[in-house]
């Protein structure tokens, strides 16, 4: 009898071991597969077995990070309706604008019925994001009359990395519970001579400026918001404007030297996302935005400072990329260069259709597309957004 018994646990065990465990998502209406294959401590090789179950358009979509407007086709969105905006549409991330709040409790609503919407659709949980670098550009605190978190500057002059720490926790505990995921802060950007017009810093010393991003970065990290490190190559140098044309005139040794100290602190310590700029860096010898520059993002942020965590363009409807672009074009030659999420692009349709074109054409890979969603997927992993752990 003991001999059987011992038996029958023996079997037990085989029979137990031999099919995947799964396991609900806290916020994701599918299963997450937790067999030996797919689970590790790796996320990347967890978010390569969750995109086995996406199909191409999903992989695509998953590449957007759009305005709510492009989900709905109104003017101003601030609601939405019965009508699930991700059946057709299916974005890996939605950024939500002053425009689109009116009080903290439609704020609420619009961002729970988005992430709700999503889940029904079958997707993985949303980006989620906003500009709050505190002080001027404080997108939701100015609009819900919030009080200001201390600027970038205001925190440069004190050089108090506990005043950035607790910056970053006070910004991360109202933008929490409003259902925001992703802040696009800290701003790490040099000052070189004086600032550029509507850009924060907190200074000319870029030790400083590293100490200060990392201590906010940490402070946002710590109550469950995805810092966002902007504007690679660095905003300090720039001359023209967002508007129109960026160009820095900086050699690369000079980058080096200054501006690029921040970022290579960040990704030293695993920075989840870095955004990169239009800036016309002269120096790689292209006349093309950095975002959506080979030399710039491959050749310097993959390459030389050996960032393999998630990259995002700056906005893509801004004339620095669209006077160099057709409508679409500015998505796929963003890919191309190595970027992974392309930030509100002028048309969402087009650039689908940009993209499936140059997939047919061969002049875009399946492979690099999922190079890309791996790692959008590895930062909600990582976050907790997928597994609720």
């Amino acid at each position: 009898m003991r001999r059987f018994f011992s038996r029958f646990l023996l079997l037990l065990l085989v029979f137990s071991l031999g099919f995947p465990k799964v396991s609900r998502a806290e916020d994701w209406g599918s299963f997450v597969v937790e067999d030996e294959e797919e689970t590790a401590p790796d996320p990347r090789r967890q978010a390569w077995a969750l995109m086995q179950r996406m199909t191409d358009e999903q992989k695509i979509y998953q590449l957007f990070f759009v305005c709510p407007e492009d989900l709905t086709g109104e003017e101003r969105t601030t609601a939405l309706g019965s009508q699930n905006v991700f059946a057709s549409r299916p974005v890996g991330g939605v950024m939500i604008f002053g425009h689109n709040i009116e009080n903290e409790k439609q704020l609420m609503t619009l961002t729970a019925t988005l992430q709700r919407q999503a889940t029904k659709a079958g997707l993985y949980p949303l980006f989620i994001g906003t500009d709050e670098e505190g002080g001027a550009v404080s997108r939701v605190a100015n609009k819900l009359d919030y009080p200001l978190a201390f600027s970038p500057q205001e925190i440069g002059e004190t050089g108090d990395e506990a005043l950035a720490l607790k910056t970053g926790r006070e910004i991360a505990a109202y933008l929490t519970p409003l259902g925001f995921n992703i802040c696009f802060a800290p701003p790490a950007d040099t000052v070189i001579d004086k600032a550029q017009p509507g850009v924060q810093t907190y200074g000319q010393d870029p030790e400083l400026v590293s100490r200060m991003a990392s201590a906010m970065a940490e402070g946002l990290r710590e109550s469950g918001i995805v810092p966002c490190y902007t504007h690679f190559p660095g905003h300090g140098a720039m001359e023209g404007t967002s508007l129109g044309n960026l160009s820095i005139r900086r050699t690369l040794d000079e980058m080096r030297a200054l501006e690029w100290i921040p970022y290579r602190d960040a990704i030293e310590n695993d920075i989840e996302m870095i955004l990169v700029s239009h800036g016309l860096v002269r120096a790689v010898g292209d006349d093309i935005p950095a975002s959506t520059s080979y030399p710039v993002i491959s050749g310097i942020l993959r390459g030389e400072l050996s960032y393999d965590g998630l990259i995002i363009t700056d906005s893509l409807r801004m004339a620095a990329v669209t006077s160099n672009y057709k409508t679409g074009q500015e998505c796929v030659a963003a890919l191309k260069a190595g970027a992974d999420m392309l930030l509100l692009p002028p048309n969402l349709n087009a650039a689908v259709r940009a993209i499936q074109k140059a997939l047919a054409s061969g002049d875009i890979t399946m492979e690099r597309i999922e190079e890309s969603v791996e790692r959008i997927l590895a930062v909600k992993i990582r976050r907790a957004m997928v597994t609720g752990q």
